[in-house]
């Protein structure tokens, strides 16, 4: 069985961090498809989601060592920096995005989750596209400053990162994801049992 990692910053986006839940939770409900395990990681044991979904964690990482060779990918929503996001920001969250893109595993990113796995280097001359609405933040700015060539796309795949716009591609962003993770085939069975 597959299994991915999602890290969840304070703040996170609700829509974000769910659809991950719904759509990995989905290909666990039929024997006809490849299950894709999803485990939770934080700063913190419990978290708050920037609308008031909370979660208890699998994993705080400030307590114990993940093994991420048990991983196939990483998740990273984006959030709201004024409800604690800029955690996410930190040298730990670069050190696991570079482990999993140096083992080739997808890093799936939402909205301004593309930011910080732009500031840990990975993007340099390669395409992303992040959220553009921010009224104190340039996120296409620090996109381009970590060396990214931001696109404005709804969503983007490049080396083998997905990053998008914002929440209402998160969607997209978790079928992508299916589909590196478990094929065309196993992604479409997954759409018919959600009839998407």
């Amino acid at each position: 069985m597959k299994k991915t990692l999602i890290f969840l910053s304070k703040g996170f986006d609700d829509l974000e961090a769910a659809t991950f839940m719904e759509v990995l939770g989905w290909t666990t409900v039929r024997d006809n498809t490849e299950p894709i395990e999803l485990k939770t990681c934080a700063f913190h044991d419990k978290v708050t989601g920037r609308f008031g979904i909370k979660i208890k964690v699998n994993y705080n990482i400030s307590k114990e060592q993940i093994d991420f060779n048990k991983f196939d990918a990483f998740v990273l929503p984006g959030g709201f920096h004024s409800h604690g996001f800029d955690e996410a920001y930190s040298e730990e969250l670069h050190k696991i995005s570079r482990e999993f893109h140096k083992q080739n595993k997808p890093v799936a990113t939402l909205c301004v989750g593309v930011l910080p796995v732009s500031d840990a280097g990975l993007l340099k001359g390669k395409k992303a596209t992040t959220y553009n609405l921010s009224r104190f933040h340039d996120n296409p700015g620090r996109l381009q400053k970590g060396g990214a060539i931001y696109t404005g796309k709804k969503v983007e795949f490049d080396n083998n990162i997905i990053s998008c716009a914002g929440p209402t591609s998160s969607l997209a962003v978790a079928f992508k994801l299916v589909e590196l993770l478990t094929g065309k085939e196993n992604l479409k069975e997954v759409k018919k049992l959600m009839m998407a």
